[in-house]
């Protein structure tokens, strides 16, 4: 190889070397800038579910200290009242009844807001709670089983719980289901959370796009938050399957 040659093969491997090393900074750049905007989307994400919570407990305890005992004091003097009429007696004794069930009523919503159980048990006896009172109340079936499941932080129990009472009430609200199933089980260090309903079914890509798709991206959130990842399988007139993967 003469001079010239020599020269010039130099030049394209100098040119060549600088091509790939603009590339791969270009390639470097654009994952920093790509993990830091996933960075802050999380945050974002995490101070969003960490101001609702906040909110959740500040009505929960409004409710539970506040309404709660008015309601109790009103029922109080209402027992006191002294009336002879048969008539009047029974209208008290409705108003009593009515005082009753809004007084649960206020307890159950404040414990939705806020389960005490969930703080002080865990989020296994929690959730078995909650499905107990709506297969009381509810046309809806809910099967439970859970397996090897370890004691986990608040944060991640709270998240799990309200991931669950989401898509729990999306079968009640729109999947018009009489059975859900719901699997909870450890994959060595990973936690999976599986859900299975016979409803109707939907298009989640078209959902998700939509207004009404809050609760979808609610659980999306959710899982994104605790680190983890969402699957949907859902057909028409073939339920639809949950699946969430979450890294302990």
């Amino acid at each position: 190889m003469d001079a010239q040659q020599t020269t010039l093969f130099n030049a394209i491997l100098i040119a060549g070397s600088i091509i790939i090393t603009i590339i791969v900074y270009f390639i470097i750049s654009i994952i920093g800038h790509q993990r830091r905007n996933q960075a802050l989307y999380k945050s974002k994400i995490l101070a969003e579910i960490t101001t609702l919570e906040k909110e959740r407990q500040r009505v929960a305890a409004d409710l539970h200290d506040e309404l709660g005992p008015i309601l109790s004091s009103v029922k109080f003097k209402i027992c006191s009242i002294d009336v002879d009429i048969d008539e009047d007696k029974d209208t008290l004794d409705k108003i009593n009844d009515n005082l009753d069930e809004l007084i649960i009523r206020i307890r159950g919503i404040a414990n939705d807001l806020v389960p005490h159980t969930l703080l002080r048990k865990g989020l296994i006896t929690a959730m078995q709670e909650s499905i107990e009172r709506i297969n009381r109340s509810d046309n809806l079936e809910v099967k439970f089983a859970h397996i090897d499941i370890p004691t986990l932080p608040q944060d991640k129990s709270v998240n799990l719980y309200r991931i669950l009472q989401e898509i729990i009430n999306n079968t009640i609200k729109h999947a018009h289901a009489t059975e859900l199933k719901i699997e909870l089980k450890m994959n060595n260090t990973t936690m999976i959370l599986l859900t299975e309903d016979d409803g109707i079914g939907f298009d989640h890509l078209a959902q998700s796009n939509e207004p009404t798709g809050l609760g979808l991206r609610n659980l999306l959130s959710r899982a994104e938050v605790l680190g983890g990842s969402m699957y949907i399988e859902s057909r028409q007139d073939k339920g639809t399957n949950y699946t969430f993967e979450i890294p302990l």
